[in-house]
């Protein structure tokens, strides 16, 4: 089941001419930066189950809001940067691996999707509340 809402280009453009651009975008910084804390908090939690050396944990973070060059929106990413360089790890984990014509699954296998899929409505609903207010 899908939802198209039609409209949305020409609600935007009248809550920018209401409040302004610079307002309406410190305002979905605002509520992005809200919601990613809410996600990067889960993201942890669940990251816990599986953890040897809590090196993935540690080296979660996430960006400041920024506008995403393919499609023009803001954005806020969760990544894992620093020494131990558990990206390639974490991407081994969430996909599983292929050793000697043998799937591995490992502990962690799809913890990512999985808590992106748990934890939607309530990303949304952080959204919403924050774009809200003031309005």
């Amino acid at each position: 089941m899908s939802v198209e809402i039609k409209g949305i280009k020409e609600l935007e453009n009248q809550l920018e001419k209401r409040f302004g651009a610079s307002t309406m975008r410190a305002k979905s910084d605002r509520a992005l930066t809200e919601a990613s804390d809410y996600m990067l908090g889960e993201m942890k939690s669940h990251f816990e189950v599986f953890k040897d050396t809590g090196a993935s944990i540690n080296e979660m973070q996430k960006t400041k809001p920024f506008t995403d060059a393919r499609d023009r929106q803001r954005t806020v990413v969760i990544e894992w940067v620093g020494p131990k360089d558990r990206y390639n790890l974490v991407h081994l984990n969430e996909h599983g691996y292929d050793r000697k014509g043998k799937k591995i699954i490992p502990r962690g296998f799809g913890v990512i999707a999985k808590t992106l899929q748990a934890s939607q409505a309530r990303y949304r609903k952080i959204v919403i509340d924050e774009l809200g207010k003031g309005i």
